[in-house]
Protein backbone atom coordinates (compact mmCIF):
# COMPACT_ATOMS: atom_id res chain seq x y z
CA UNK A 1 0.00 0.00 0.00
CA UNK A 2 2.77 2.44 0.92
CA UNK A 3 4.40 2.07 -2.50
CA UNK A 4 1.16 3.28 -4.11
CA UNK A 5 0.90 6.19 -1.65
CA UNK A 6 4.50 7.19 -2.40
CA UNK A 7 3.80 6.85 -6.13
CA UNK A 8 0.84 9.22 -5.82
CA UNK A 9 2.88 11.77 -3.86
CA UNK A 10 5.77 11.65 -6.34
CA UNK A 11 3.58 12.01 -9.43
CA UNK A 12 1.35 14.75 -7.99
CA UNK A 13 4.48 16.66 -6.92
CA UNK A 14 5.91 16.45 -10.43
CA UNK A 15 2.53 17.43 -11.86
CA UNK A 16 2.38 20.56 -9.73
CA UNK A 17 6.06 21.50 -10.02
CA UNK A 18 6.92 19.95 -13.39
CA UNK A 19 6.59 23.09 -15.45
CA UNK A 20 8.91 24.94 -13.08
CA UNK A 21 11.45 22.10 -13.31
CA UNK A 22 11.38 22.40 -17.10
CA UNK A 23 11.90 26.16 -16.95
CA UNK A 24 14.67 25.92 -14.32
CA UNK A 25 16.66 23.35 -16.28
CA UNK A 26 15.75 24.60 -19.78
CA UNK A 27 14.16 21.28 -20.75
CA UNK A 28 11.70 21.08 -23.62
CA UNK A 29 8.76 18.69 -23.94
CA UNK A 30 10.43 16.88 -26.87
CA UNK A 31 13.55 16.52 -24.71
CA UNK A 32 11.53 14.95 -21.91
CA UNK A 33 9.76 12.62 -24.33
CA UNK A 34 13.00 11.47 -25.95
CA UNK A 35 14.80 10.97 -22.62
CA UNK A 36 11.78 9.24 -21.07
CA UNK A 37 11.50 6.97 -24.11
CA UNK A 38 15.15 6.00 -23.89
CA UNK A 39 14.89 5.19 -20.18
CA UNK A 40 11.67 3.19 -20.64
CA UNK A 41 13.28 1.28 -23.50
CA UNK A 42 16.36 0.59 -21.37
CA UNK A 43 14.16 -0.85 -18.61
CA UNK A 44 12.30 -2.91 -21.22
CA UNK A 45 15.57 -4.32 -22.57
CA UNK A 46 16.57 -5.31 -19.02
CA UNK A 47 13.27 -7.19 -18.67
CA UNK A 48 13.49 -8.80 -22.11
CA UNK A 49 17.13 -9.83 -21.66
CA UNK A 50 17.61 -10.17 -17.89
CA UNK A 51 21.09 -10.39 -16.39
CA UNK A 52 21.38 -13.99 -15.31
CA UNK A 53 24.39 -13.21 -13.13
CA UNK A 54 24.38 -14.30 -9.52
CA UNK A 55 23.70 -11.88 -6.73
CA UNK A 56 26.89 -10.86 -4.92
CA UNK A 57 27.25 -11.29 -1.19
CA UNK A 58 27.08 -7.55 -0.67
CA UNK A 59 23.83 -7.27 -2.64
CA UNK A 60 22.31 -10.17 -0.73
CA UNK A 61 23.40 -8.67 2.60
CA UNK A 62 21.94 -5.27 1.69
CA UNK A 63 18.66 -6.87 0.55
CA UNK A 64 18.33 -8.75 3.84
CA UNK A 65 18.96 -5.58 5.85
CA UNK A 66 16.39 -3.57 3.91
CA UNK A 67 13.17 -3.83 5.85
CA UNK A 68 10.99 -1.66 3.64
CA UNK A 69 11.03 -1.75 -0.15
CA UNK A 70 7.90 0.34 -0.58
CA UNK A 71 9.74 3.55 -1.55
CA UNK A 72 12.73 2.07 -3.33
CA UNK A 73 12.54 0.15 -5.62
CA UNK A 74 8.73 -0.14 -5.75
CA UNK A 75 7.51 3.47 -5.72
CA UNK A 76 10.66 4.90 -7.30
CA UNK A 77 11.67 3.92 -9.99
CA UNK A 78 9.13 1.15 -10.65
CA UNK A 79 5.65 2.65 -10.19
CA UNK A 80 6.61 6.30 -10.63
CA UNK A 81 9.60 5.93 -12.86
CA UNK A 82 11.06 8.12 -15.59
CA UNK A 83 8.27 7.41 -18.07
CA UNK A 84 5.49 8.31 -15.65
CA UNK A 85 7.34 11.41 -14.47
CA UNK A 86 7.99 12.49 -18.08
CA UNK A 87 4.31 12.02 -18.91
CA UNK A 88 3.18 14.01 -15.86
CA UNK A 89 5.64 16.85 -16.55
CA UNK A 90 4.45 16.96 -20.17
CA UNK A 91 0.84 17.21 -18.97
CA UNK A 92 1.84 19.90 -16.50
CA UNK A 93 3.36 21.97 -19.30
CA UNK A 94 0.29 21.66 -21.48
CA UNK A 95 -1.95 22.81 -18.61
CA UNK A 96 0.17 25.86 -17.85
CA UNK A 97 -1.29 27.87 -20.75
CA UNK A 98 -4.83 27.56 -19.40
CA UNK A 99 -6.47 29.97 -17.02
CA UNK A 100 -9.03 29.88 -14.21
CA UNK A 101 -11.51 27.05 -13.97
CA UNK A 102 -10.05 25.18 -16.97
CA UNK A 103 -6.71 24.92 -15.19
CA UNK A 104 -8.31 23.68 -11.96
CA UNK A 105 -10.35 21.04 -13.83
CA UNK A 106 -7.29 19.89 -15.77
CA UNK A 107 -5.15 19.47 -12.64
CA UNK A 108 -8.02 17.82 -10.75
CA UNK A 109 -8.62 15.36 -13.58
CA UNK A 110 -4.97 14.35 -13.78
CA UNK A 111 -4.67 14.00 -10.00
CA UNK A 112 -7.80 11.83 -10.02
CA UNK A 113 -6.26 9.69 -12.78
CA UNK A 114 -3.06 9.31 -10.71
CA UNK A 115 -5.08 8.22 -7.65
CA UNK A 116 -7.09 5.69 -9.71
CA UNK A 117 -3.85 4.35 -11.20
CA UNK A 118 -2.42 4.01 -7.68
CA UNK A 119 -5.49 2.07 -6.54
CA UNK A 120 -5.29 -0.24 -9.57
CA UNK A 121 -1.58 -0.72 -8.92
CA UNK A 122 -2.34 -1.70 -5.33
CA UNK A 123 -4.85 -4.31 -6.57
CA UNK A 124 -2.30 -5.71 -9.02
CA UNK A 125 0.42 -5.82 -6.36
CA UNK A 126 -1.94 -7.57 -3.92
CA UNK A 127 -2.65 -10.23 -6.55
CA UNK A 128 0.99 -10.76 -7.54
CA UNK A 129 1.56 -13.66 -5.14
CA UNK A 130 -1.53 -15.45 -6.37
CA UNK A 131 -0.53 -14.91 -9.99
CA UNK A 132 2.98 -16.20 -9.28
CA UNK A 133 1.58 -19.40 -7.77
CA UNK A 134 -0.61 -19.93 -10.85
CA UNK A 135 2.00 -19.09 -13.49
CA UNK A 136 5.04 -20.64 -11.82
CA UNK A 137 8.63 -19.55 -12.38
CA UNK A 138 8.58 -20.09 -16.15
CA UNK A 139 5.26 -18.32 -16.58
CA UNK A 140 6.44 -15.28 -14.61
CA UNK A 141 9.67 -15.23 -16.63
CA UNK A 142 7.74 -15.39 -19.91
CA UNK A 143 5.31 -12.68 -18.79
CA UNK A 144 8.22 -10.46 -17.71
CA UNK A 145 9.83 -10.80 -21.13
CA UNK A 146 6.56 -9.99 -22.90
CA UNK A 147 6.10 -6.94 -20.69
CA UNK A 148 9.72 -5.97 -21.39
CA UNK A 149 9.02 -6.05 -25.12
CA UNK A 150 5.92 -3.90 -24.62
CA UNK A 151 7.97 -1.44 -22.57
CA UNK A 152 10.49 -1.21 -25.41
CA UNK A 153 7.63 -0.44 -27.82
CA UNK A 154 6.21 2.20 -25.48
CA UNK A 155 9.65 3.75 -25.01
CA UNK A 156 10.29 3.79 -28.75
CA UNK A 157 6.94 5.48 -29.37
CA UNK A 158 7.69 8.03 -26.65
CA UNK A 159 11.02 8.82 -28.34
CA UNK A 160 9.42 8.93 -31.81
CA UNK A 161 6.82 11.41 -30.54
CA UNK A 162 9.60 13.54 -29.05
CA UNK A 163 11.60 13.55 -32.29
CA UNK A 164 8.45 14.36 -34.29
CA UNK A 165 7.63 17.26 -31.96
CA UNK A 166 11.20 18.49 -32.26
CA UNK A 167 11.19 18.33 -36.06
CA UNK A 168 7.85 20.15 -36.25
CA UNK A 169 8.95 22.85 -33.77
CA UNK A 170 9.67 25.99 -35.79
CA UNK A 171 11.63 27.59 -32.95
CA UNK A 172 14.09 24.67 -33.00
CA UNK A 173 15.00 25.38 -36.63
CA UNK A 174 15.23 29.16 -36.24
CA UNK A 175 17.74 29.22 -33.36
Amino acid sequence: MWACVYMTIILVTFLLLGHFVMIAFGISIPGIRIAGGLVISFLGFRMLFPDEGKITREEKKEALLKSNISFSPLAMPSLSGPGAIAAVITMSSSINGRHGVDKVFAYTGIILAIVITAMLSWIVLRGAGFLRRILGVNGVDSLSRIMGFLLICIGAQFAIDGVRDLVLDVSFWTK
